[in-house]
């Protein structure tokens, strides 16, 4: 294991929480896709007069031609956005689609009529509208889509927190929406169809996926404490005040006590949903710091604080646990230990002083790592003993490792010292590590290997 995969290692739980949201930003897309291609579905119902395809409910409120291509260009920005080198067409298409609800909420205000000569199939609108059915873009409907589609801009233009809050306002108008037809509140949906509803939800999670890992997000997907505690508040906070207030509402005659203890249940949701995502970002942060802190203790009770290389403990438990693994993948097994010190090394502190015999180690451990594959570990054991354990080698290649480290060592240049002194040198031994024996008898050996090659001369690789 090289220098920067135990730092990987060591700081396993932020990438656990990274990997968490990268997997709900990956649906971002799946479900943009998933939108469009159902926003597509409605304008098909329009041009071949399937009338089940764009209102679901009989006679009740449709999905307007308009909602239906809005939901489409900002469902197509979604899933092409981090598909293309270019940002131009889906900023494009969330500027079109900012324009059309723009466009149609002032005409709602003005009733200057600027979307008939823009919507598709505009004729069957028409139609539905003389027979009395249920056919346009309610003002519900529209600032949802509009909130969107700045949302999905803002996200684009690299303001995540912004696009998040936006998203997050825009849910409320499809919940609001799902709330009036589970009660049978008609003003509570208006003319906003169940599947606009639908669209609207889906659109909602595809903008909010996106920004997974920024904000409150990050915070209620933390795979911590506070993150699962916030993910069961928030669902029971919003599902059992809507349970109890279905029955409730039940219970009542007055279509105006209806209305009113809808709009309370609603209400209380969404407070206790807002409340639960500050506490979530509060309590994330100060859980953030705590982890930092073990982390950094973690850290330095595993590292050589010099080299920062993985120390003897650490060593110790990754080689007991590599070679389980290699006992697995491996039959008969082929994993080599090396035990490798500095030659005349109390001659360096005594010459030139401490300061350089940390050099000296520091650059040393940096040639080591230079020949540690993914597959390998490497630690300094102490002083200026360094081992390496080496995975899946025959005996053959084990030796032309250690002869290259030990040459490599040879050519070290350390400035103020080696054209004073000369150049340092090594001695290493090496051990096959038995699955009977284990690494501590593989050590062992590595030891006396090593003592062989210092008694020889130093400056060689000896095998036991």
């Amino acid at each position: 294991m090289p220098l920067s995969d135990a730092n990987d290692y060591l700081n396993g739980e932020q990438i656990k929480h990274s990997n968490l949201s990268r997997f709900i930003i990956g649906i971002g897309q799946p479900i943009g896709l998933i939108t469009m291609l159902l926003g597509l579905l409605v304008l098909v119902g329009y041009a071949f007069n399937l009338e089940y395809l764009y209102r679901p409910i009989v006679n009740g409120p449709a999905t307007n031609p308009l909602t239906a291509t809005i939901v489409v260009l900002v469902a197509l920005s979604i899933e092409m956005s981090n598909r293309v080198i270019s940002k131009k067409m889906p900023v494009l298409l969330g500027l079109v689609a900012t324009v059309l609800c723009t466009l149609y909420i002032v005409e709602g205000a003005s009733g200057i009529p600027f979307t008939t000569t823009l919507v598709p199939f505009q004729s069957i609108v028409d139609r539905d509208l003389l027979l009395g059915k249920s056919n346009s873009v309610g003002v519900n409907t529209a600032f949802m889509l509009l909130l969107l589609a700045l949302s999905h801009l803002s996200y684009i233009f690299k303001f995540p927190l912004i696009s998040q809050l936006l998203s997050f306002t825009a849910l409320c108008f499809p919940l609001i929406s799902i709330t009036g037809y589970a009660y049978g509140l008609t003003a509570f949906y208006g003319s906003m169809s169940l599947l606009s509803t639908t669209l609207g939800v889906l659109l909602c999670i595809g903008t909010l996926a996106v920004t997974a890992d920024k904000g409150g997000l990050r915070a209620l997907l933390s795979p911590y404490i506070g993150g699962k505690i916030a993910r069961i508040q928030i669902l029971l906070g919003y599902f059992v005040p809507l349970l109890i207030g279905y029955m409730v509402i039940r219970s009542l005659v007055n279509s105006s006590q209806n209305s009113i203890f809808g709009i309370y249940v609603v209400s209380i949701c969404w407070f206790i949903a807002l409340l639960v995502v500050v506490s979530a970002i509060m309590q994330e942060k100060v859980d953030s710091k705590r982890r930092e802190m073990e982390q950094m203790l973690h850290h330095s009770a595993m590292t050589d604080e010099l080299t920062q290389l993985p120390n003897r403990r650490f060593f110790m438990e990754m080689a007991a646990q590599k070679l389980e693994e290699d006992r697995e993948l491996v039959a008969p097994l082929t994993s080599w230990l090396l035990m490798i010190d500095i030659d005349h090394f109390k001659k360096v502190n005594d010459t030139a002083g401490h300061e350089m015999g940390d050099k000296i180690l520091i650059e040393f451990a940096r040639i080591l790592n230079k020949f540690v594959r993914e597959e390998d570990l490497i630690c300094r054991l102490g002083g200026e003993e360094f081992s390496l354990y080496l995975s899946e080698m025959t005996k053959e290649e084990a030796s032309i490792v250690a002869d290259s480290i030990r040459r490599a060592v040879e050519e070290i240049v350390v400035p103020d010292y080696t054209e004073k002194h000369g150049h340092i040198t090594t001695s290493i031994g090496c051990a096959h590590v038995s699955d009977k024996e284990g690494v501590d008898h593989a050590l062992r050996l590595a030891d006396s290997a090593l003592y062989l090659s210092k008694s020889s001369g130093r400056n060689r690789v000896t095998f036991s």
